[in-house]
């Protein structure tokens, strides 16, 4: 059976999990900035989803839960790099932060120098 995907070519599953992450991520340091509430409503205006922060905000974020439904290293490369833009996007990257990523890395099974890679290739990008 086919996935449905939205504008943004992700499936429906895909947007609510990588969303329920970014959300995460810009919460874990109890403090969520504009500039990260801005980036993960981007997000969900380009991937025509109707979630909203409140919806995201009551929702659990689960690393395995990401790892099961971002299944390709693409995806997760994705995610990281996006994470990544999020935490550096209010100017802060705070141990919370850190650690969260971290451990999202380690999740999805990226090296040490993967995840240094990708996070150069988004400052690259200016993605922070």
């Amino acid at each position: 059976m086919e996935q449905r995907q939205s504008p943004g070519g992700l499936t429906l599953e895909e947007v609510d999990v990588f969303a329920r992450g970014l959300y995460y991520l810009a919460s874990v340091d109890n403090h969520v900035d504009d500039r990260e509430v801005k980036l993960i409503e981007e997000f969900l205006t380009e991937t025509g989803s109707q979630l909203t922060l409140a919806d995201l905000s009551q929702r659990q974020f689960s690393l395995y839960e990401a790892v099961q439904v971002l299944e390709t290293g693409y995806m997760r490369r994705i995610f990281v790099k996006a994470a990544i833009a999020l935490v550096y996007s209010d100017g802060v990257y705070s141990d919370e932060e850190r650690r969260a990523l971290g451990a999202v890395a380690d999740v999805f099974g990226l090296s040490n120098t993967e995840f240094g890679d990708l996070e150069q290739e988004a400052r690259r990008q200016g993605l922070q």
